[in-house]
């Protein structure tokens, strides 16, 4: 996703892309999670039941404690628009992505 390469270089992060939900890559996700103080997953779908969901299961199972941000799609109806403006309405462009990341953070 463009958006989130445009954030990972705004806040010096790093990103992953996962590509696949099923099967989640479990060493990946605690590669990364011993390597960075929080976590943040990304995605354009709900996000109850979603990757975000699916890293979080991952880590639980491991007890490893590491906060984690879940950023996407609210289980809610969408409205009807383009991609970007749907993008722009629920925070999921560059502005809101890292807004949202840093006032998480704060």
């Amino acid at each position: 996703m463009p958006e989130a390469a445009k954030v990972a270089e705004a806040l010096n992060a790093t990103l992953v892309d996962m590509r696949f939900v099923k099967p989640l890559d479990d060493t990946l996700i605690l590669e990364m999670a011993a390597q960075h103080d929080a976590l943040v997953t990304l995605e354009e779908n709900a996000i109850m039941g979603g990757a975000g969901s699916g890293v979080n299961e991952v880590l639980m199972a491991h007890r490893k404690p590491v906060p984690v941000l879940n950023i996407g799609l609210p289980d809610f109806f969408i409205p009807q628009g383009t991609q970007e403006e749907a993008r722009a309405e629920l925070g999921l462009d560059a502005a809101g992505i890292e807004a949202k990341i840093k006032a998480w953070l704060a």
